[in-house]
């Protein structure tokens, strides 16, 4: 694997890459020192992490990473979401799957199917901390057994596939390399992000908010922050996260 990291680790199975990512920050944290960019792979996740508190369904045959790092300012941790979902789908795009694109804030599908998920815990203030973490389905559609979503999707599905673990770290190296480069510059990913998003102002939409309560109303905007504008009847709501469920 090639690309901008200064740890790899790689691993059969994980319980999850995301709560490894936590903990390898809490351990360099307690001897006071900052982790250098690392970037944590598993074959497969026994308790993969999803949006919501919901799992993320993890066999053997996708991409299951978090890219993580400390040090990071307050506004750039912020943009994570976004510029991490136009990384992923400029990802999959260079494989040659067209018409892959982003469902706010940061799902990436292909004809209304879910590819990709990206999930980010942070901390803000002091030193700074962000871990990404990014879910490819890409030689099988994970069963989903009643779980709430949408539908899936894989890379197979839309290219021959070859050899699913060449095609996983080419995933993997150019979300990497596309993701550190706009830390540093934001502006092109994040211009990026805003055209790929399937919702657009007059579309009507219901949102599931993190508490389980759903809001309907039109896509007023989107926010430099990447909040959603909705218009609620007469007044307008800033939606900071939570999933469509309608649109």
């Amino acid at each position: 694997m090639t690309a901008a990291v200064d740890n790899l680790v790689l691993l059969a199975t994980t319980g999850s890459t995301q709560a490894l990512a936590r903990e390898l920050i809490t351990a360099m944290e307690g001897e006071e020192q900052r982790l250098a960019t690392t970037v944590i792979i598993s074959d497969r996740q026994e308790r993969g992490e999803g949006r919501g508190g919901r799992g993320w369904v993890s066999p053997a045959g996708g991409l299951y990473l978090s890219w993580l790092r400390s040090g990071l300012d307050t506004e750039t941790i912020a943009l994570l979401p976004m510029l991490a979902a136009a990384a992923a789908q400029a990802a999959v795009a260079e494989l040659g799957i067209a018409g892959a694109a982003v469902k706010w804030p940061n799902d990436i599908l292909v004809g209304g199917r879910k590819l990709a998920g990206i999930l980010v815990f942070a901390r803000h203030g002091g030193t700074g901390w962000a871990a990404v973490g990014l879910g490819v389905n890409i030689a099988v559609v994970p069963h989903l057994d009643g779980t709430p979503g949408l539908p899936a999707t894989a890379v197979a599905d839309h290219l021959e596939l070859g050899d699913p673990e060449l095609t996983r770290d080419r995933i993997a190296c150019a979300f990497v390399n596309r993701l550190s480069a706009a830390v540093v510059e934001p502006e092109r990913a994040l211009a990026a992000w805003r055209e790929l998003l399937l919702q657009r102002p007059g579309d009507r939409i219901t949102v599931r908010l993190a508490s389980g309560d759903e809001v309907s109303g039109v896509v007023a905007g989107i926010e430099d922050r990447g909040y959603l504008r909705l218009r609620c009847g007469d007044a307008e709501r800033v939606i900071t996260g939570g999933d469509i469920i309608e649109s």
